[in-house]
């Protein structure tokens, strides 16, 4: 892969969002800025609106890290490699695989790792690359992600998930990204709590609900000359207080801007 003309397919992709996305945040982060001895700053106030619209949340870092884009090439991820399948029917479109067991898995519905840790390992291709994620399954889905030098890939482009059923797991669909590359620059990241103060800004997170939790992770920002960009995003999971339902919201970890669920 010739690395140095993806960084300047980057660049140049980037360059014209850059210059809107930098003003716009600078400006943003200007108005938001926190000292500790100014208790009636914007920040301070966002937050007592956010109370006050009765959203709660645990306790959020103001520490900011650095973090890198990551970029993957957009080719037939399974090529040839489900040949190896040898207990279960399979259909893929490139990019996603999609597999049937020939026998059924009985796993415990409290502890399906217990199980699934082994079939992962042994049974789906790269499976020792993805690592068990609590946040993102469910009593009827259990995900496993890939992880980038530590983080979570959170994008199904990078997870396999198993569908459970009344404790039976038939089968399951698998993403897969190859041969992830970290672009070189290094890129300053905003707070988790920045984050949730972008997200109320951008009316992206209704009243009455609670932040179950929030998490850094890669997920898709765009997909040039048969390349695909990760970026850093910070991702909440919030509950409606007067409904249960649950919605995922995405923001941007370098920008601050909303980004959609790929």
């Amino acid at each position: 892969m010739d690395f140095k003309r993806i960084e300047w397919i980057f660049l140049i992709a980037f360059i014209a969002l850059d210059i809107f996305l930098v003003g716009s945040f600078t400006q943003q982060a200007r108005l938001l800025s926190v000292t500790n001895t100014s208790p009636t700053s914007s920040t301070a106030l966002v937050l007592r609106n956010i109370k006050e619209d009765q959203i709660t949340y645990g306790k959020l870092s103001d520490k900011r890290q650095w973090g890198y884009y990551v970029v993957s090439p957009e080719t037939d991820v399974f090529r040839n490699k489900p040949a190896r399948l040898h207990d279960e029917s399979w259909t893929d479109n490139n990019q996603e695989l999609t597999a049937t067991f020939a026998t059924a898995i009985h796993v415990n519905v409290k502890h399906p790792t217990r199980v699934l840790n082994s079939v992962i390992r042994t049974r789906v291709i790269n499976g020792k690359q993805y690592r068990y994620d609590r946040h993102l399954s469910t009593a009827t889905q259990v995900v496993y992600t890939q992880t980038f030098k530590g983080i979570p890939a959170l994008t199904q482009a990078g997870q396999v998930r198993f569908n459970v059923r009344n404790g039976i797991v038939t089968g399951y669909t698998q993403g897969y990204v190859k041969e992830p590359r970290r672009l070189p620059k290094k890129q300053r990241m905003i707070s988790a709590k920045r984050a949730l103060i972008a997200l109320y800004q951008y009316n992206k997170i209704n009243g009455s609900s609670t932040v179950q939790w929030v998490r850094l992770g890669y997920t898709k920002l765009l997909a040039a000359n048969q390349h695909v960009i990760y970026v850093p995003t910070w991702v909440f999971s919030i509950r409606s207080k007067a409904t249960g339902n649950v919605t995922y919201r995405q923001i941007n970890a370098f920008t601050g801007a909303v980004m959609n669920k790929d």
